[in-house]
């Protein structure tokens, strides 16, 4: 009963204060539309329309007058300008984006049959849409290149595949939802961080912020056991960061279809059908959220020094994930050991619709739950002492 009574009075406390609350829910609720917002961009800008025509700028053109007739017959845009010493300059000041350079003895030595070289000049650093017309002019002019080296065995009665003894055939095993997914890789990383930044500011009130303005020590001084108080704390910051997933998962409900993965060939699919088992492996890393916030928000005397201690840890339960995704690290039954990876990995697989396997998930489950036990004993432990006070 006194569980329930603290518990309703921290809830009720955080939902009068609207700055903390909209604080604990803006990335829940900005953060997959956002994310959607930029990868519909990013997509839009790297592929741009079908029908766009590949713009680049030639200097030397008349020294490959059957190469810019074929060039020309490929859907681009082609600015002819003088030949200048310095044709790097002209890029890195500016005024071409993407600059095709043909020497003067191209003809020579097209003629003999040598081999020929051009200067594609183009700034990587700039993110524009150079990137993508730079690979469909390269790609041209690898096909135009192979054109001609067919040619030129068939008029010496040569078998156009003696030049390629091997070829290769790829098969891409992937899902669509799993090609998807690698677009979307920091997915998880935002989820975990929502469940946590859910219960942040909530955690600081009903430790650090309460010592501050002096409401503690009247509260334990209440015919309430010190545990049912850390408990009813732990539970209330819990229930925000149960909030604070159930908001997030919403928001990237309505938000994932705005990204138009069709174009790229792939699909994903996000339903109750994903969301509800995710909720399910999340709710073990909700209760360690809540308990790892409250244990170290209690060491804090001041709401500033709270807010300093909690924004390092909060990155301690991220920073699993995001080495794992660098080291491509797969689900095996050791990574469930492991608190917030392990929910991470689980989350990924079914997002892809993957099957999980039912040990690797109550390993998971308990394991993170026994940690949270463990971490709700050590703020009990603290409460307990009278240095809490001070």
């Amino acid at each position: 009963m006194s569980f329930g009574v603290v518990l309703r009075k921290e809830c009720v406390d955080n939902i009068r204060d609207r700055r903390t609350l909209i604080s604990s829910f803006a990335l829940a609720i900005l953060g997959p539309m956002l994310f959607v917002g930029i990868m519909v961009l990013v997509l839009d800008r790297a592929l741009g329309e079908s029908d766009e025509p590949t713009r680049f700028s030639v200097m030397g053109a008349t020294h490959a007058p059957q190469l810019m007739a074929y060039l020309a017959q490929n859907n681009t845009d082609i600015t002819r300008i003088e030949t200048v010493d310095d044709p790097a300059g002209l890029v890195r000041d500016g005024a071409y984006d993407l600059l095709l350079v043909i020497s003067p003895d191209y003809a020579d030595r097209y003629t003999k049959g040598n081999m020929n070289t051009l200067l594609l000049v183009h700034d990587s650093s700039k993110i524009n849409s150079t990137r993508k017309h730079i690979t469909q002019l390269r790609g041209m002019i690898n096909q135009y290149a192979n054109t001609i080296g067919v040619l030129r065995l068939q008029l010496r009665g040569l078998d156009a595949t003696i030049s390629r003894p091997i070829t290769t055939q790829e098969l891409d095993v992937a899902s669509p939802a799993a090609r998807a997914l690698t677009i979307l890789a920091s997915l998880p990383y935002f989820l975990v961080l929502v469940v946590f930044m859910g219960g942040f500011y909530l955690a600081i009130d009903t430790t650090a912020g309460e010592r501050e303005h002096g409401s503690l020590e009247p509260l334990l001084t209440q015919p309430v056991s010190r545990s049912q108080i850390v408990l009813g704390k732990v539970g209330a910051t819990a229930v925000f960061g149960t909030a604070s997933l159930l908001v997030f998962l919403l928001s990237l409900y309505i938000s994932i279809p705005f990204v138009p993965f069709e174009r790229i060939g792939m699909s994903l699919q996000v339903g109750f059908k994903q969301l509800a088992p995710v909720f399910l492996v999340s709710l073990p890393l909700i209760l360690f959220a809540a308990a790892l916030l409250t244990v170290v928000a209690s060491f804090a005397r001041s709401y500033k020094e709270a807010q300093t201690y909690l924004t390092m840890v909060i990155f301690v339960p991220t920073a699993p994930i995001i080495v794992a995704q660098f080291l491509n690290i797969e689900t095996s039954l050791a990574v469930m050991f492991v608190p917030s990876l392990s929910q991470a990995t689980l989350m990924t697989d079914l997002i892809k619709s993957e099957p999980v396997l039912w040990l690797h998930g109550l390993v998971s489950m308990v394991t993170t739950t026994g940690y949270s036990a463990l971490l709700a004993w050590i703020a009990i432990w603290l409460y307990n002492r009278e240095r809490i006070l001070g």
